[in-house]
């Protein structure tokens, strides 16, 4: 459009204007505007700018493209997230690792749980999480007289987070291996400096091997994306990663990576 030739009356709803009684932008931010007075999700100042949508959260309602199309940054108010490239700009990696050096899993069919510091970086004894199609929901620090070992393997949530994938390579330390399957738990601790410390409660898996994979041995690494079965942790809870294995064939060095972003409550 051009305002080339047009009358005022055929083209004043298509100029933007401030309504501040002829003192147009200054130092207090004031709605855009058409020329009709419909309100634009743009307000200004001489230093700040803010968008704010005034029908519709959509998810896009800022969006900065490079000139052949390529998405930089956009602003979801649907979602409440801010993406650069693709990508939530909060992503965080966390990180659970076990090594093979400390002879873990030591008990076929039970869920062993995995370092949260990375990797098992010192040679505990293996933190167990029981037999069942999943880990056990709860967990008694001192029924076992373990705090030194429970410690290492869990991930304190910060902040709510939302789980957008989890990813694991795992490899067997021996010619015969096994059939291996793992599970994420969230859980309620107990923060509380007396006898409950550490106490797991209200566990909830979060992430699931979407099949097992069964391990021919040291011949090979093996890769898998487990499915996010419930992708909302709230702050505060626990994360442990575990892995269950069918036999004691291998011990196994497990590398897995917790995919996440933070998100508004």
């Amino acid at each position: 459009m051009s305002l080339v030739n047009k009358t005022i009356s055929n083209s004043f709803k298509d100029l933007l204007q401030v309504d501040n009684s002829n003192n147009g932008i200054t130092t207090t931010r004031k709605d855009v505007k058409s020329g009709d007075g419909t309100t634009s999700s743009i307000s200004l100042s001489d230093d700040s700018m803010r968008i704010v949508p005034q029908n519709d959260d959509t998810t896009a309602t800022f969006q900065v493209n490079s000139k052949s199309g390529t998405e930089l940054l956009k602003v979801d108010s649907t979602n409440t997230a801010v993406k650069i490239l693709g990508q939530y700009a909060n992503t965080g990696v966390k990180q659970f690792g076990l090594s093979s050096k400390n002879q873990k899993p030591s008990t076929s069919d039970t869920w062993t749980a995995i370092s949260a510091m990375g990797t098992d970086t010192f040679n505990t004894s293996a933190l167990e999480m029981g037999t069942g199609s999943t880990p056990a929901t709860t967990y008694d620090v001192s029924g076992g007289n373990v705090a030194h070992n429970f410690a290492m393997h869990i991930w304190y949530v910060p902040f709510d987070i939302a789980i957008d994938s989890c990813n694991v390579w795992f490899g067997s330390d021996a010619s015969s291996g096994d059939v291996v399957k793992f599970s994420l738990m969230s859980y309620t601790i107990s923060t509380a400096n007396d006898a409950t410390g550490g106490d797991l409660s209200a566990g909830t898996e979060v992430c699931v091997s979407p099949s097992t994979v069964t391990s021919a041995g040291y011949e090979q690494a093996y890769y898998q994306a487990l499915t996010v079965s419930s992708a909302n942790v709230n702050s505060g809870k626990a994360i442990v990663a575990c892995v269950q294995q069918d036999g004691t064939n291998s011990d196994l060095t497990v590398n897995m990576q917790l995919v996440y972003h933070l998100r508004s409550t």
